[in-house]
């Protein structure tokens, strides 16, 4: 597999949320809606789109997810490269 394009558009609120990716794999299948997450302690991780389940509580179950930790690794880096090339030519 591998990452063909990832697209960033940056969030609206100010929040732990700093923006949203859209990723193209292989040229044939895309993935949007990824938020790119900084903690208060500069922790960033990628959170995978999700939808709430029905069950009456606020729980929810992503809609798609890397299979193991290497495929999560090289996505969550990915993606905040893009992040932080749109930054600095933004600056």
């Amino acid at each position: 597999m591998e990452i063909t394009d990832v697209r960033i558009f940056k969030a609206r609120r100010k929040g732990v949320v700093l923006a949203y990716a859209n990723v193209i794999l292989d040229g044939k299948f895309i993935i949007r809606g990824i938020a790119l997450v900084e903690t208060e302690k500069n922790r960033r991780f990628i959170s995978m789109p999700s939808r709430r389940l029905r069950n009456g509580e606020r729980s929810y179950r992503d809609v798609c997810h890397p299979l193991n930790s290497d495929v999560r690794a090289e996505l969550t880096e990915k993606i905040f490269a893009a992040y932080d090339e749109l930054i600095e030519s933004e600056e």
